[in-house]
């Protein structure tokens, strides 16, 4: 009954009808999960939440509320706690649940994408189609949000400019046989040098001849610029 009044728009009236349900059960968590999804569809993300923390209160691991509450947290901005929602959920899905699997994964794209975590969101809608090949957000994502070098786009249109930082990191990173930068300040340090390089080696050496350039082209150019060895 619920669910046809939800597919109605009836939202007021599907609430009443779970909060009758919760009376009968006031401990039963998906139903819990229930409710604060119509709270969802309804647009009141604080009553949603509010739902949700009761829910996991009773089944810290439930991966329907997990799930949910990392559309509350993505819905309010709070694209960091939405990530982490996700990705409890998708450890708790059961395996055979693909089709919920691969919305976590879309929704946790679009969580990455929200903090600049380009590649990370990527990775995610990628691994969404691996469970649900049909998912049309995350086919979407990757063809308007990946560049022609196979990068998440810039969001500034520097996508040359990241694709040379990406390739001289990697360059830094096997010179030195490391697999990470040691802390922020190593970082921020390499990232000078490596504009530096650009500015000095193909700003203003090539500057307008780069536009007319393919991606192979400059990959070439890129990779015969040697800033650490």
């Amino acid at each position: 009954m619920a669910a046809d009044l939800v597919t109605k728009r009836r939202y007021n009236e599907a609430k009443r009808v779970l909060a009758k349900v919760l009376k009968d059960n006031p401990k039963d968590a998906g139903v819990m999960c229930l409710l604060a999804n119509v709270h969802i569809m309804d647009e009141k993300y604080g009553d949603a939440e509010k739902w949700l923390d009761k829910s996991l209160s009773i089944e810290p691991e439930n991966s329907q509320a997990l799930y949910h509450m990392g559309v509350v947290y993505y819905e309010q901005g709070k694209f960091d706690e939405a990530i982490e929602m996700y990705q409890d959920a998708i450890k708790n899905f059961p395996k055979k649940n693909k089709h919920d699997i691969a919305e976590a994964y879309q929704n946790l794209g679009c969580s990455f994408w929200e903090v600049r975590r380009r590649e990370e969101a990527l990775d995610a809608w990628k691994t969404c189609l691996k469970y649900n090949p049909s998912q049309r957000y995350a086919k979407k994502n990757l063809k308007d949000f990946t560049n022609k070098y196979g990068m998440g786009k810039s969001p500034v249109g520097m996508d040359d400019l990241w694709a040379f930082v990406d390739l001289k990191h990697k360059e830094y990173l096997s010179a030195k046989g490391k697999d990470s930068f040691d802390d922020t300040d190593d970082g921020n340090a390499v990232l000078k040098e490596i504009m530096d390089a650009w500015n000095t080696h193909i700003a203003e050496k090539y500057g307008k001849t780069l536009d007319r350039m393919n991606s192979k082209e400059k990959i070439e150019l890129f990779n015969k610029i040697k800033v650490f060895t």
